[in-house]
């Protein structure tokens, strides 16, 4: 596919790797970056730049596309070639805005459904039109709790304001995650970690691999700019 330049909205964990997604400045479209070392997925070392920092959500990057890689479930797919990745810019201005505009989902549902997951057998009948979607939460809060030894963290919110209902989704975005885990146990309302600050925020929900007969939507980047 040649040189491309991706808006990067999703750099989450994937496994013991990473899954990195974003919106084509070229095509206008999304696309989920695949690489050539470990099947689905990219490595650490494949998301980085040539001085060694990761691609954060909002950077826009230079990368090589090789061929389309869809599947059923992840029809973005497309594998990255070998050559490093070069940050291009920092995206994050009030009037970056107009660039995601067409981008943002304004329905109730979430991936074309209310449910927190899709079942494999449908996804094997039917591709899905798109695996990744970015919303703007209304009434976003933040669950942190312990289960058997071990911290889950969730995201809750309604994917609009006319929406009656709450989604309640795993949160899979390493920075965001650095956040909550400095926390104890509860559950906490979207501005306690900006302090009355006025931003925007936005999620990007990603559909999971298969994983004991389902397709799990995740929330894979937490997007903040001002407001």
């Amino acid at each position: 596919m040649g040189l491309d330049r991706i808006l990067c909205l999703a750099n989450s964990y994937k496994h013991d790797h990473r899954c990195v997604a974003g919106i084509s400045l070229v095509t206008k479209k999304w696309v989920r970056l695949i690489g050539l070392q470990v099947p689905g997925c990219l490595t650490m070392k494949e998301t980085c730049y040539s001085d060694g920092k990761q691609a954060a959500l909002l950077d826009v990057f230079e990368v090589e596309l090789g061929e389309k890689c869809g599947s059923n479930c992840h029809p973005e797919d497309v594998y990255v070639l070998g050559k490093p990745w070069r940050l291009a810019h920092r995206f994050g201005e009030p009037r970056d805005l107009e660039h995601l505009s067409d981008h943002i989902s304004n329905g109730p549902s979430v991936l074309q459904g209310y449910s927190d997951c899709v079942s494999t057998a449908t996804v094997m009948e039917a591709p899905r039109e798109r695996s990744l979607e970015l919303i703007q939460p209304e009434d976003l809060w933040w669950w942190v709790r312990e289960e058997n030894g071990k911290r889950r963290n969730r995201a809750l919110f309604r994917a609009n304001h006319e929406s009656r209902v709450r989604f309640d989704l795993s949160v899979t975005d390493p920075a965001w995650l650095n956040q909550l885990n400095l926390l104890p146990a509860g559950i906490y309302p979207h501005g306690f970690f900006f302090r009355g600050k006025p931003l925007k925020t936005f999620l990007t929900i990603s559909l999971s691999e298969p994983f004991q007969g389902y397709h799990y939507k995740l929330v894979a980047g937490v997007v903040t700019l001002p407001a």
